[in-house]
């Protein structure tokens, strides 16, 4: 008789019928995150180079520090970044130059009263050198003669040195929006690179510089001729 009582109670309780929850269980309380929006492409053009940009959109407001360390890929660590009042702040020529810098979280972020509000996301960024192209030219009838240059900062040196990687001699017929191929220079001892065409066409030119492991790369401004 008690064997079946038992078994009727169980019954009851997995129907529900003999559990009735007083109150609603409180929802589980997700962690806060914090992210740092460090821009992804870096340029380092000067000796000292600093940008700024605003703590991440999903940072709580009450955020007064947040801190990060920036890591290349070689496992080397920097002076770390330190985030307070919604801003922060880079110092490009303290990152890795070529390659990738992780930026690895410190701790917590916390508010002013030390308490944690947040965990801290990682972000990654490319820095590189920065490069500038120059075009000038000249026109004889129909030959046109384009002479390109271009210059890169150097980290080590920390002034603006001459380039001597090829580069592309591009062209724009009027009335159109795409650039299009002419060919490939290589500048010579001298930092510069010409190149002699043949066409009655007014025409925009431009010359692109790639991008190497150290340096990104750049365009000229257009030339019309």
């Amino acid at each position: 008789m008690r064997y079946r009582s038992l078994l009727a109670a169980a019954g009851l309780i997995a129907s529900g019928l003999l559990f009735q929850p007083t109150a609603q269980a409180a929802p589980v309380q997700a962690t806060a995150t914090c992210s740092f929006p460090v821009p992804a492409k870096l340029v380092l053009s000067s000796r000292n180079v600093y940008v700024s940009f605003p703590l991440g959109a999903d940072c709580p407001k009450t955020v007064h520090n947040a801190s990060w360390f920036p890591v290349s890929d070689d496992g080397r660590t920097h002076m770390g970044i330190g985030c307070g009042w919604e801003s922060c702040g880079v110092y490009v020529q303290y990152t890795h130059v070529g390659g990738t810098t992780h930026w690895t979280p410190r701790s917590v972020a916390i508010d002013k009263n030390g308490r944690k509000v947040a965990d801290l996301l990682p972000a990654t960024s490319v820095t590189k050198a920065a490069s500038i192209a120059t075009l000038s030219g000249v026109r004889r009838g129909s030959k046109v003669t384009l002479t390109a240059a271009a210059t890169y900062f150097s980290p080590a040196k920390r002034v603006y040195v001459r380039s001597h990687a090829r580069m592309l001699v591009q062209y724009k017929d009027p009335g159109t929006t795409t650039w299009r191929s002419l060919a490939y220079v290589t500048p010579t001892a001298t930092g510069a690179a010409a190149y002699t065409l043949t066409t009655n066409r007014a025409r925009s030119y431009r010359v692109y510089v790639p991008s190497t492991y150290s340096v990104w790369y750049t365009y000229s401004r257009a030339l019309s001729l």
